[in-house]
């Protein structure tokens, strides 16, 4: 497994609250910090994606609502014009 220290500026007083913890709870801690920063970036970059997706699909969706606009007129005028006999 590969492993790569990282420098991280904290203030003084992060610093200390830091220091007074087990080696495990600092590694816990950096852990889930990674974590969420990994998770984070996951999401932002999945937002982009969709995003990026609808934009590109924009146009061919409008083509689309526009070339069946009439077709829905058509049904919707036929729906209301017709007299509904109840038995």
């Amino acid at each position: 497994m590969h492993s790569e220290k990282i420098a991280v500026p904290l203030s003084n007083d992060l610093f200390s609250e830091i220091r007074h913890l087990t080696q495990p709870e600092q590694n816990r801690l950096f852990h889930n910090i990674v974590r969420y920063y990994v998770q984070k970036n996951k999401r932002e970059q999945l937002i982009q994606d969709l995003r990026y997706g609808y934009e590109e699909m924009a146009d061919l969706n409008l083509a689309i609502a526009e070339a069946f606009a009439y077709c829905e007129w058509e049904a919707f005028k036929k729906n209301h014009t017709q007299k509904v006999t109840h038995y």
